[in-house]
């Protein structure tokens, strides 16, 4: 049975995602994917980031027969890549999606009383326009005179966390802690809670979330609107395309439901207020 769409108007200034796309396509788009659920669009997402996996391995094992794994694991994990890092198991575990290292990584952050929520392109799917992500990213709550046991706990999981990082984070002078688990080529980037309100508020608003087809696994998620800013204060320092087109997803889909005096409280604080009320007309809300 066909989807009826309802008579769809579009206000001015409504910018697509894509410059091939018209604006009533696009909102047509955008009305499905607001009768999904989260978990249901992170699932889009998911399954985007296999299936790109899945063409690459491909390509790679028939052009480069005998050094595919390297040349695979390089596309992957970027400039995370070392020479340890090249995958030696079956080929059929390297072909999964951001959500299964965020399994992993849940029952570490709870036995070890860590709170953390997860931000980044699977939070922009999550609430918003589904697509690939090549990593998890995450922010934890922790002191860094636990970094030490944090790890050992990783690295007995199947994680590599490198050793510089670590130093680095215990030191006081990095803290972002980059770790790859080794039979998935999976890499999540951990980043230590900063000491402001806007950071403070953002670990206070998680939300449990699930992102398996049953909607039965939870996981801590930021909340819409803290993605929304952090994404707008990530394009400010870098002027990235795809932060400005994932808070537009986001805002399309969420609308109504997001918390505008909260955005427009927080947006003035962080020198944002421009920046959000041209996503609010760009996204049509």
């Amino acid at each position: 049975m066909l989807q009826t769409i309802p008579k769809i108007s579009i206000k001015p200034g409504y910018c697509p995602q894509s410059e091939d796309k018209t604006p009533e396509a696009d909102a047509i788009d955008f009305y499905r994917l607001r009768q999904l659920t989260n978990s249901q669009r992170w699932q889009i997402g998911a399954k985007l980031t296999r299936w790109a996996k899945t063409l690459s391995l491909r390509g790679m094992r028939k052009a480069c027969p005998s050094n595919y794994q390297e040349k695979f694991a390089r596309s992957i994990l970027g400039s995370k890549w070392l020479p340890i890092l090249t995958p030696t198991n079956d080929s059929s575990m390297w072909i999964q999606d951001p959500s299964e290292i965020a399994r992993l990584l849940h029952p570490i952050f709870a036995t070890l009383n860590i709170p953390y929520y997860i931000t980044g392109g699977v939070a922009a799917s999550i609430y918003g326009d589904p697509r690939t992500t090549r990593d998890l990213d995450l922010v934890i709550e922790l002191n860094r005179d636990s970094i030490a046991g944090l790890v050992e706990v990783l690295e007995t999981a199947g994680f590599y966390c490198p050793p510089g990082a670590v130093e680095d984070m215990q030191n006081g002078r990095g803290r972002v802690l980059s770790v790859t688990h080794m039979t998935f080529v999976l890499n999540a980037d951990m980043m230590l809670n900063a000491d402001t309100e806007f950071d403070r508020s953002k670990m206070a608003r998680r939300r449990l979330e699930a992102l398996d087809e049953a909607g039965i696994e939870q996981f801590w998620i930021a909340a819409a609107e803290d993605i929304v800013l952090s994404k707008l204060l990530w394009r400010k320092q870098s002027r990235s395309q795809k932060q400005w087109i994932d808070v537009l997803g986001i805002m399309k889909v969420q609308s109504d439901h997001l918390d505008r005096d909260y955005l427009t409280e927080w947006a003035e604080e962080l020198g944002l207020i421009d920046d959000l009320n041209l996503a609010f007309v760009e996204a049509g809300i």
